[in-house]
């Protein structure tokens, strides 16, 4: 979840260990299912029941105090300041039915609230990150592909400027507005252009994670400015990086009811909810206020459980997908789940919930790897913090790899795999087609591919060092860290008249 632009999807800060679970196939596969990838996988250990109240959880979300701090409402509406906080803050997005009081007029991914000492104010809330659009209309739990970090999660917000405002008579702040703001620039200051990302619609989540680490006491959660360790990060060399970026695509919401284990290398271990905090942590600095957010997260999280897939919204041709529901249950299930007759309900549904090993997946290694060989000290100071105590965080456990996601909904999620590298399902399902440089047509959400379930794009013959200044931030570069393009080749063997069937399949689910 984010507060400050930090998200669900919040890579990592966690403990390496090893494991000695041993490989198993699918407690549902169907038992004429031939040997595939799921013969080496590892069913990964549920996480406890959660026993929150969705409904509770659902207003909290979208009117709550569980970012902790922010600034000053009296900014949000104020002449010459007002441009500036609600462009940096709102991005141009539009209210959200169903809200009440002054959250009613807000963009949906912002929140008014007061906070514990009594200042009103106005901070990102979780849809900053995780609601986007398809088809023209705003889906709660589905990652944007739209928003702009090429800037960083503040660009170029006037952090002194603000400051300085905070001074003057006219605007009549009280001491706890003027404080709740202060922890806000502070961690602003830290960041600066610290979290940029390459591409428009990837999310630097992890980036945040890592200055959070640089300047937080993990046994206090005590804010300093000036940093307590430097968190470095290595290639496969053994070098430091100097462009140490990781780029992963916001996955949705619906997913998480039927997953174990939270992100794409499938590290959480216990309940899902101390990740979600520590991604809303921006204004967090001691030890009472984390768990006060604590007690709210088991809401939060209960809701987020709750969401499930939208419907696709446009023809589905139904012959066509039956053939291709043969394939995919023959082909695909075996990873990534069966699917019941009724797209309404999944009671019927069946998740393995397994770890594939990053030999066998072949797709980018970087985020399988991030603890095991990129940045595992910095998993072991997560681990001792107030979050790693609610959810530890465990990659490489028992073997760096993947969890192929359920693929409800995956019609709605374009760009693919984990990194964004891909724009259509088809081409997940060739991977020899896949564009080495390519960016978006635009990005309409109501222009979708139907044939292919992706953005229409444009392949280019230059990546993101020759492409045009102005154009570069929309351009893709499948040659850069993090960004590769490979591995997925379990449909390079189909006609494409079976890959049209098992694409049209996947509109139904």
């Amino acid at each position: 979840m984010t507060s400050t632009s930090a998200l669900v999807v919040l890579l990592p800060l966690a403990s390496c260990t090893s494991g000695d679970m041993e490989p198993s196939a699918p407690p549902d596969a169907a038992p004429d299912r031939a040997p595939g990838p799921w013969d080496l996988g590892v069913e990964l250990p549920a996480a406890p029941p959660n026993h929150g109240d969705p409904r509770r959880g659902e207003w909290l979300l979208l009117n709550g105090d569980y970012m902790s701090c922010g600034l000053p409402y009296k900014l949000w509406n104020f002449p010459i300041v007002a441009g500036i906080v609600q462009q940096a803050l709102g991005q141009g997005r539009p209210p959200m039915p169903g809200r009440s009081g002054k959250n009613a007029d807000l963009p949906y991914s912002v929140n008014v609230f007061t906070t514990t000492d009594g200042a009103e104010v106005v901070n990102l809330n979780c849809l900053h990150c995780h609601g986007g659009y398809f088809d023209g209309e705003l889906v709660v739990g589905l990652g944007d592909p739209t928003r702009d970090f090429t800037d960083g999660l503040i660009g170029a917000f006037p952090v002194d400027l603000v400051q300085s405002w905070m001074l003057s008579p006219l605007l009549g702040f009280t001491q706890a507005e003027r404080d709740n703001t202060d922890i806000l620039l502070h961690t602003a200051r830290a960041i600066g252009d610290r979290t940029t990302t390459r591409t428009v619609g990837m999310n630097p989540a992890d980036s945040l994670a890592r200055v959070l680490a640089e300047h937080r006491d993990p046994a206090t959660l005590a804010w300093s400015d000036a940093p307590l360790r430097e968190v470095v990060f290595y290639g496969d060399d053994g070098q430091p990086l100097a462009d140490a970026r990781f780029t992963s695509d916001p996955p949705p919401w619906w997913r998480v009811h039927k997953k174990h284990a939270l992100f794409y290398n499938g590290m959480t271990r216990g309940p899902h909810r101390g990740t979600m905090e520590a991604a809303s942590a921006i204004c967090v600095d001691n030890l009472t206020e984390a768990a006060r957010i604590d007690a709210l997260f088991e809401d939060i999280q209960a809701f987020v459980e709750s969401v499930r897939t939208p419907r696709y919204p446009r023809h589905i041709d139904d012959a066509l997908a039956a053939r291709g529901r043969v394939l995919f249950e023959r082909d695909c299930a075996g990873c990534h789940g069966s699917y019941g007759d009724d797209p309404l309900a999944d009671d019927t549904d069946t998740y393995p919930n397994l770890l594939i090993p990053l030999e066998v997946v072949g797709t980018d290694p970087v985020i399988a790897e991030v603890g095991t060989r990129h940045a595992a000290n910095v998993f072991e100071v997560y681990n001792t913090t107030f979050y790693g105590q609610v959810t530890a965080l465990h990659p490489g456990d028992p073997f760096p790899g993947y969890v192929p996601p359920p693929l409800d909904g995956i019609w709605a999620t374009a760009p693919f795999l984990h990194n964004g590298s891909v724009p259509s399902v088809a081409l997940v399902l060739d991977s020899k087609a896949r564009p080495k440089y390519w960016k978006r047509v635009d990005y309409d959400s109501t222009h979708f591919d139907e044939e292919t379930l992706g953005w229409p794009y444009f392949e280019l013959p230059y990546g993101q060092a020759e492409a045009p200044a102005a154009e570069r931030k929309y351009v893709y570069d499948t040659t850069l860290w993090s960004q590769t393009r490979g591995g997925h080749t379990f449909g390079d063997g189909y006609s494409d008249a079976e890959r049209r069937a098992v694409v049209e399949y996947l509109k139904t689910l």
